[in-house]
């Protein structure tokens, strides 16, 4: 592609292009759009396929070839223009067609800022010291002793903790706003769900009871619009059941397969899955304190193009979210009583941090020689496939993955964990030194284990924490 590049601007942060298209190639591509048209549309007098361009350009208009054209050239004029100019380039640029004919853009591009990275070398910071309790033993035994008990019917009137199956109406403002029939509810002290209050005013009732009451809704209520509104509910009780737990014996342990025979041996298991648990935990909260220490002393200003689209890919990641969930945005922004503007406001702050915490390690990266070689990144590719494959259970995760953008993504997955395996190093505090951060002071905490609700009781070896590579069109950084 042949083009007409001028520089109109250029900061420390991004580079303004006037981007023109030398007539052939937008004849060109002007040709291959009448191409796929004239098999699709439908021209009276002629057939399909057989109209002359001119016929064509006629019926739609030569503006309408021209938009559809760009949607090609575009991003070739741009990704051309940034190689010749030899741009570093960390978003996808902005882009304004100021001429249609000849093709002439404007493009804003964002450049790749500054790093100056602080005295990361000399970081010291003291690790918490982690500690498993016979309490925390005790309540992780009888987390699973909980699990593994079985819902039984009652006679007599629930209480916390039962069960309940139950038909329920609410009706706000003279509608119906709940109509439910045999709904299973756990009754829970001081549970906000559906209102708070409602398991108390279930507590007490017997199987077979109908009971009415009114509950507000509360000024933290997540549809703004229901607050200060109140539902009339109408509750029967079908049925109710309380939960049976096993003794804690030796006959409990062998039908929990944890490879134990003795109750002792499980409060030994439990410890030891707990204390390992809890440090993986603690390291993770390290690393991040780590990179968040290096980050505050690093100096570096963002291009408002490169904030903008890390916004506009949380937020797309938050909308694919809702949509597994068949949620609209929409609807979810009705519940939650903001506007689109006011996610957008939210999402700025996780996606400055974001950008830091990739610029930074990766100028760390540059400037220790970090590398990845080939055969790490088919290990990593091996594993990640292995866990990754199974879940999609297609191939178009392998095929990403083994392309050009997946491999890419996998090293820089593989050199940004080296990176931080370095900081991590670095920071800690051997045996006899203390701890200290420049400019400002860290101080240690010491960490007890805490309370764990886990649905596997299997003890897992936990490893360091791994980021699978994305699937994604959005420009790396």
């Amino acid at each position: 592609m042949s083009l007409k590049i001028s520089q109109v601007d250029e900061s420390q942060n991004q580079a303004v292009l006037n981007i023109e298209v030398e007539p052939e190639e937008l004849e060109e591509e002007l040709q291959r759009v009448y191409r796929r048209l004239v098999t699709r549309i439908n021209i009276p007098g002629f057939r399909k396929g057989k109209a002359s361009r001119d016929v064509v350009e006629r019926f739609v208009g030569r503006d309408a070839l021209i938009e559809d054209a760009l949607e090609k050239l575009v991003p070739n004029m741009t990704s051309k223009a940034m190689q010749e100019k030899e741009l570093d380039v960390v978003a996808t640029p902005r882009v304004q067609v100021t001429q249609r004919d000849p093709v002439v853009i404007e493009a804003t591009y964002a450049l790749r800022p500054t790093v100056k990275l602080g005295d990361y070398k000399s970081l010291k910071l003291e690790q918490e010291q982690i500690e498993v309790t016979d309490e925390q033993v005790d309540d992780l035994v009888e987390t699973v002793r909980q699990q593994m008990g079985t819902w039984e019917p009652i006679e007599r009137a629930v209480s916390f903790n039962d069960m309940v199956t139950i038909d329920v109406q609410g009706i706000v403002d003279g509608e119906v706003n709940v109509d439910e029939t045999g709904i299973d509810y756990v009754l829970v002290a001081e549970s906000i769900s559906p209102l708070p209050g409602f398991s108390e005013e279930i507590a007490g009732c017997n199987p077979g009871q109908d009971k009415k009451f009114t509950l507000p809704f509360p000024d933290d209520y997540p549809d703004t619009n229901m607050v200060g509104k109140e539902c009339e509910f109408t509750v029967l009780i079908q049925e109710a059941k309380e939960r049976k737990v096993p003794a804690l014996d030796d006959d409990f342990v062998k039908t929990i397969n944890m490879g134990v025979e003795t109750y002792d041996e499980l409060r030994t298991q439990f410890r030891e899955d707990l204390l390992l648990q809890n440090q993986n935990a603690a390291d993770q909260r390290f690393e991040d304190l780590v990179i968040k220490a290096v980050i505050e002393e690093a100096d570096l200003e963002l291009p408002e193009i490169l904030i903008d689209e890390e916004i506009h890919h949380i937020l797309g990641e938050q909308e694919e979210a809702l949509r597994r969930q068949q949620l609209s945005m929409d609807s979810y922004l009705s519940t939650i009583g903001k506007t689109p503007e006011d996610l957008h406001e939210e999402a700025r702050l996780p996606a400055i941090e974001k950008i830091k915490r990739t610029l930074v390690l990766r100028q760390m990266a540059e400037d220790e020689s970090i590398e990845v070689t080939n055969e790490e990144i088919e290990t990593e590719i091996d594993t990640v496939m292995q866990f990754q494959g199974a879940i999609a259970g297609d191939n178009s995760f392998g095929q990403y993955i083994n392309s050009e953008e997946g491999r890419r993504s996998v090293q820089n997955v593989l050199k940004n964990r080296k990176t931080i395996q370095m900081l991590v190093d670095i920071a800690k505090v051997s045996s006899g030194s203390s701890a200290s951060k420049p400019a400002k002071k860290t101080t240690a905490k010491k960490t007890t284990a805490k309370k764990t609700t886990a649905k596997k009781t299997t003890a897992k070896k936990t490893t360091a924490k791994k980021t699978t590579p994305k699937k994604t069109t959005k420009k790396e950084i």
